[in-house]
Order: structure tokens, then C-alpha cells, then sequence
């Protein structure tokens, strides 16, 4: 029943919205697929093991992730994801570095995680072990693998490394009765089962909803309007103040920007005036949402030049803002490395004539630009006036010969092929008018 255990959970998951690459259930092994791997090794397959690679399957790999938007419950350590298998062909003896006593016979590794961990069955008994390659820790699992496969399936097929199985494990090993693997597996089930038409009954539904699934669904945010905005504000705030975690209270301020950004105004323009718990790139992120864009950047534009902070702190503050206005701010901090710069450049609704100033500047001005247009290109962006032609193709066509790095000039040539139907939608937003 395995598999079939397998495939209903990761439709379910699949349903919700998580992550759920292709999975990969191989056929049965044969007698003799098995009898060439145990000449090869020259030790027989445990006998558990070998049961399962003729009667379930002789690979499985199953992955799964959860939306990044989930916010789960803070008594677990990591947030669990889906690593799970085995590998006749890839069976073999595991090798730990230069630990010749180790480096004895004593187990078979069946498979080997993302992270170059590997699970092993221990020849004298047939255990389930896990070993850490950077700890060079040794992790009981469970005394079978049957038991080993049974509970790792009733945990949702969790990852192998130790973040995600050693909260779910006790002395003796996996054990899904424990404290955290039921609360895991309580919030897996509603994760699994809840949908928006539930969730609407009454705010701290639709609140739980959230907390699995985000608020970017304009369904989401219409089902927001049926309470009274005010609580809803309220409720929203109180679990980004009392988030015990930067992720948790970042997910819960995506949650109130989208919600109810105009009812949080007041709140967010008294975090500059007084002391508070709220860090202060949070607080930056809300202002830049939360505000009308000019006052708000000149909270974070003074405070910034208060400071003088250096160029990466200056694109972390500044990162949330779209606007033209930061674009004049920006030269004095942009630096190399350029990654993010060149994004905020494009997404800050810059003119054709700022984009090809910035061409004809510094150094890190024109690498900033030409990255910032390349992005634009590709993401169907276009400035905010026409591009002049004339001025464009000789500066695009002169660094396409003079740029000295390979990739540099590569953008520099993209942009020059793409120039001319990036002209034609620059005009195409005054043809419809």
C-alpha cells in the first residue's frame, strides 16, 4: 500500500499548491536484476530490503515542496520537504572519508539525499541509519526498514537531512507519536484538506487559511471583505508583532500589504516616530507598501543619508521602492557587485533618456543599464518614453566592439538585436490611445 499511499499524498499536495516534481516508482527488480548486484557487492541484500525491491519497486525517488508563503507552526525546527527513496543500482558501500573502521563492510547505502547525505542499512541487524556527511554523525531511524518506510511515509516521505528528520525523531528513532511530529502531521492534514470555502465561516478561518496558502489570489483578498476591515487590520498586526521568527512576520506583512494596506498607514508612520520590536527592515518594507510612495521614501531616503550606510545596505533599504524618484538616489550608492541594482533600475519605471545617461556614464552606471535593459527586454518591459534610434544603436554598437569581458559584451549585442522591437512596443501604448 505504499504506493498508493504516496500517490494520494502528493496529489493532495499537488492540489494545494506545493511543488511536486515528477515522481519515479521503477518496476519490480527481478531475481536475477538482484543476484548481479549481489555479485557485485559480493554480500546478499538484507532481507527486508530485497523484499521491498521485488514486490514494491527498485526506485523510487519522491520530492515535494511547500509554497514559501506557508507559515508553519513554530515549534518546528525546519519546514519539512519532501527527499525520499531508494536505488537498487545505486546500492552500495558507503565510503566516510578516512575512517578506515567505518570503512568496513558494515553497511549498505539504498540512497543518498540532496544535501550528499545517505541512508544506510546496517548489515549485522538490517537497521536504518542515517549518516551526515559534514557532521560525521551516525542517526538512528529504525530498527527495519519496513518500520523505516512506514513512518517516513506517515510523515509526509520527509527529507533526509537532519533538519528534517531529527525533530521527529527520539531514541528510538522515527517516532511519529511524538510531540512534534503530531503537531506536523495536524498541520499537514489541514494544509491537505482546508480549502478557501471553509476558511470563509469566520475570520480566524480564513486567517489559518492564509497562514498555508498566502494572500496573492485575488479570491483570497476578495473573501477578506466580508469582515469588518478594522479587525481584520487589528488581527493581521497582532501575528506580525508576536511572530516569534523573520519569516513568520515577513509572510504575515505580505499578508496585511495585500489585505489591508490603507487601514495600517497610521501604525506604520508611528514605527518611525517611536521605539518598537519591529526590525527595521521590516519596517522598510512596509513603509514602501504601506505609504504613499513619496512620503515614504523620504522616510527611508533620510534615513539613509542620516546614516550614510554603505552601497549593499542602501540597495536593501531602497529595494522595495518602484519609482523614478530612487533612480537619482541610486547613482551615489550603486557599486559593484551590481546584482539588484540592475533589477531596481528596471523596475523603477525609468525613461529612455535615463536608461541611455546611465549607458554614457561610469563604468558600474553602464553595466548597471545594459543589465537593466537586458531584464526588461526579457520581462516584455519598456521605458516610460520612446527610444530614440539614432542616439541608441551607435553607443549599443560601439561597447558590443570595445566591452573587454565575453558576457558583457553579449548583453550589449542582445540588446542591439533586440532594439528594434523594443522600439516598436514603446509605441505601441500611443497607437491604442
Amino acid at each position: 500500500m505504499w504506493i498508493e499511499r504516496w500517490h494520494h499524498l502528493l496529489k493532495q499536495l499537488k492540489c494545494q499548491g506545493a511543488c511536486i516534481p515528477p515522481i519515479e516508482i521503477r518496476p519490480v527488480a527481478t531475481e536475477q536484476e538482484l543476484w548481479m548486484v549481489e555479485e557485485r557487492l559480493g554480500v546478499q541484500i538484507p532481507k527486508e530490503f530485497r523484499h521491498a525491491l521485488q514486490n514494491c519497486s527498485q526506485q523510487v525517488s519522491i520530492f515535494w515542496s511547500l509554497p514559501d508563503v506557508a507559515i508553519l507552526p513554530t515549534k518546528l525546527v525546519d519546514t519539512p520537504s519532501g527527499d525520499f527513496g531508494w536505488s537498487l543500482r545505486d546500492l552500495d558501500f558507503p565510503y566516510f572519508g578516512e575512517n578506515d573502521e567505518l570503512n568496513e563492510q558494515q553497511y549498505l547505502q539504498f540512497y543518498t539525499g540532496g544535501n550528499g547525505d545517505a541512508l544506510l542499512i546496517k548489515l549485522e541487524d538490517e537497521s536504518i541509519w542515517y549518516w551526515s556527511h559534514e557532521e560525521d554523525v551516525f542517526d538512528f531511524l529504525a530498527t527495519n526498514f519496513h518500520a523505516y518506510v512506514d513512518n517516513i511515509t506517515t510523515l509526509g516521505c520527509i527529507g533526509v537531512d537532519c533538519g528534517q528528520h531529527r525533530q521527529f525523531c527520539d531514541e528510538n528513532g522515527l517516532n511519529v507519536h511524538k510531540t512534534s511530529s503530531q503537531i506536523w502531521l495536524t498541520w499537514l492534514e489541514q494544509y491537505v484538506t482546508f480549502n478557501l470555502k471553509q476558511a470563509k465561516s469566520s475570520l480566524e478561518s480564513l486567517l489559518l487559511y492564509v497562514s498555508m496558502h498566502g494572500a496573492n489570489e485575488v479570491s483570497v483578498q476578495e473573501a477578506f471583505l466580508r469582515f469588518d476591515s478594522g479587525k481584520v487590520y487589528q488581527a493581521i498586526r497582532n501575528r506580525i508583532e508576536q511572530a516569534l521568527s523573520p519569516s513568520h512576520q515577513k509572510a504575515w506583512s505580505e499578508v496585511l500589504v495585500k489585505v489591508c494596506a490603507n487601514e495600517a498607514e497610521k501604525w506604520v508612520r508611528a514605527l518611525w516616530q517611536v521605539n518598537n520590536d519591529i526590525p527595521s527592515w521590516l519596517r522598510d518594507y512596509l513603509t514602501a507598501h504601506c505609504l504613499p510612495a513619496n512620503e515614504g521614501q523620504l522616510f527611508i531616503l533620510e534615513d539613509i543619508e542620516k546614516d550614510r550606510v554603505d552601497a549593499y545596505i542602501a540597495l536593501c533599504r531602497l529595494r522595495h521602492f518602484h519609482h523614478p524618484n530612487i533612480i537619482e538616489w541610486m547613482k551615489s550608492y550603486t557599486a559593484f557587485p551590481i546584482d539588484g541594482w540592475d533589477t531596481l533600475l528596471a523596475e523603477s519605471q525609468p525613461s529612455a533618456e535615463t536608461l541611455l545617461e546611465w549607458l554614457n556614464g561610469s563604468e558600474v552606471e553602464r553595466l548597471t543599464s545594459i543589465r537593466a535593459i537586458s531584464y526588461m527586454m526579457q520581462q516584455g518591459m519598456i521605458p516610460t518614453t520612446i527610444v530614440d534610434e539614432e542616439k541608441w544603436r551607435p553607443l549599443l554598437t560601439y561597447w558590443t566592439e570595445h566591452e573587454v569581458l565575453r558576457k558583457n559584451k553579449q548583453l550589449f549585442s542582445q540588446a542591439l538585436n533586440g532594439l528594434e522591437n523594443w522600439i516598436l512596443k514603446c509605441y505601441m501604448p500611443q497607437r491604442r490611445e
